[in-house]
């Protein structure tokens, strides 16, 4: 009844409470990161913008961490893995220094789940290791 419909209330209030303060915290690393890998590869990143996360998607549910972004770049690569790998580490290098941990010890606190290139833009995810179900997320995208 009425309890267990303002119970579901206060828990979705947190929950986008965290998405919130996540996705802040994330885009601020990702800023970060942005910025250094894209003084080390000018022939692949076009001139550094200001990030900001697409809202992450509602079909993984709302507490799964996860944001897109999307930047600009000079010219597609092959090595789309090894730029995605660099990327990652220096988001987790950004986040080591501002002392903030992936909620396992198992996890990365930021880890790219997803990349791809599309019209002159580098897509990437980044999942944001706070939770549960974004490790299950997690695991799910390393099946596939």
């Amino acid at each position: 009844g009425l309890v267990s419909w303002i119970r579901r209330l206060k828990r979705r209030r947190a929950m986008r409470i965290l998405q919130k303060s996540s996705q802040t915290t994330v885009d601020e690393l990702v800023n970060i990161g942005y910025q250094r890998v894209s003084t080390k590869r000018p022939q692949f990143y076009a001139s550094p913008i200001p990030l900001r996360a697409n809202l992450p998607t509602e079909v993984w549910g709302g507490n799964v961490m996860v944001f897109e972004y999307q930047v600009p770049i000079v010219t597609p690569v092959d090595q789309l893995e090894a730029i995605s790998t660099e990327l990652e580490e220096t988001l987790n290098s950004v986040a080591y220094e501002r002392r903030i941990a992936s909620v396992s010890p198992r996890y990365p606190a930021l880890m790219i789940t997803d990349a791809w290139l599309l019209d002159q833009q580098y897509h990437f995810d980044v999942a944001f290791i706070v939770n549960r179900e974004t490790i299950e997320y997690v695991k799910d995208m390393a099946r596939v």
